[in-house]
C-alpha cells in the first residue's frame, strides 16, 4: 500500500496549513479585546491564517480532484483526508469561537463558557463520521461541509478582530450563542447541499453552480472577507432551491 501518493502529499500539505494555523489562533487564545488589537496591529497574522485557510481549501479540493484524475483513489487516502479535515476546518473554527466567546464571558467563570466554542470541533467530528459512512453524499452533502464552516466562523472572527466587536458588545455574545447553535446544526443536518465537484461544464447541468459562483464573485469584490455569511447563506437557499437538481445528479 503506497503512503506517499500525489494526492495524499495534497492532503497532508492540507493538514501543515491546520497545524499552523492553530499555532497563528494560539497567539491569540487567552488575550482580551485590547491585546487582540495589539496582536491585529501588524496586520500581518490575521491576513495569514486567511491564507493559511485558503491554502487548506484548496489543497482539500486539489486532493480529490487530482486523485480522481490519476485514479488512485485509496481507503487510506479518504481516512487521512478526514483527518487532515478534522485540523483544518474542525480544531481551527472550535478554537475561533473559544476566543471570542471568552472574551465575552471572562467575567462569568473566568471564562470558562469560553469551552461551549469547542462544541463547533464536536460536530465537525460528527459530520465527518457521518460523512464517512453515508454513501448518498458522494454528488453532494448532507449538512454543512466542514470547510463552508469554517470560512462562515473565521468570517465572524475576522470582523471581530478587526473591529474589536462583531456588530455591538451589547448583543455580540448572543451573535455567537445563535452562531454555534446554527452552525453545529447546520453541520450534522440533512439538509441536501451541492458539492463543486463537476462532472462537465454544461450549462445545463450547472446552472445553479455558476450562478452561485458569479454572485458570490460579485459579493467577494464588494465586501471582501465581510461577505462571506451572506455567500454561505445564498449557498444554502440555492441549495432548496435547486435541491431536485442536487439530489438526482
Amino acid at each position: 500500500m503506497k503512503l506517499f501518493t500525489l494526492p495524499n502529499l495534497l492532503t497532508l500539505g492540507n493538514l501543515l496549513c491546520g497545524c499552523v494555523t492553530i499555532l497563528c489562533l494560539n497567539e491569540f487564545i487567552g488575550n482580551n479585546k485590547e491585546s487582540l488589537s495589539h496582536i491585529n496591529s501588524q496586520g500581518v497574522l490575521l491576513y495569514l491564517i486567511f491564507g493559511l485557510l485558503m491554502g487548506s481549501l484548496f489543497l482539500d479540493l486539489l486532493d480529490g480532484m487530482v486523485a480522481r484524475a490519476l485514479k488512485i483513489n485509496s481507503e487510506i487516502g479518504i481516512q487521512l483526508d478526514s483527518l487532515a479535515d478534522m485540523v483544518s476546518f474542525g480544531l481551527t473554527p472550535g478554537l475561533m469561537m473559544y476566543v471570542m466567546i471568552t472574551n465575552y464571558t471572562e467575567h462569568m467563570m473566568g471564562g470558562f463558557l469560553g469551552i461551549l466554542g469547542l462544541f463547533v470541533t464536536l460536530f465537525s467530528a460528527l459530520r465527518l463520521a457521518k460523512f464517512n459512512v453515508d454513501t448518498e453524499q458522494s454528488t453532494y452533502f448532507k449538512g454543512l461541509a466542514t470547510p463552508a464552516n469554517t470560512l462562515l466562523i473565521f468570517s465572524v472572527f475576522w470582523m471581530y478582530v478587526q473591529n474589536g466587536k462583531i456588530l455591538s458588545p451589547e448583543y455580540d455574545l448572543v451573535i455567537l450563542l445563535v452562531l454555534l447553535v446554527l452552525s453545529c446544526y447546520l453541520l450534522i443536518s440533512n439538509i441536501p447541499l451541492f458539492s463543486f465537484k463537476f462532472k462537465g461544464l454544461a450549462w445545463k447541468d450547472n446552472h445553479y453552480k455558476y450562478l452561485f459562483l458569479f454572485i458570490s464573485l460579485i459579493l467577494l469584490g464588494v465586501f471582501w472577507v465581510s461577505s462571506l455569511p451572506l455567500i454561505i447563506l445564498f449557498y444554502i437557499i440555492i441549495s432548496i432551491v435547486f435541491r431536485k437538481n442536487i439530489v438526482h445528479a
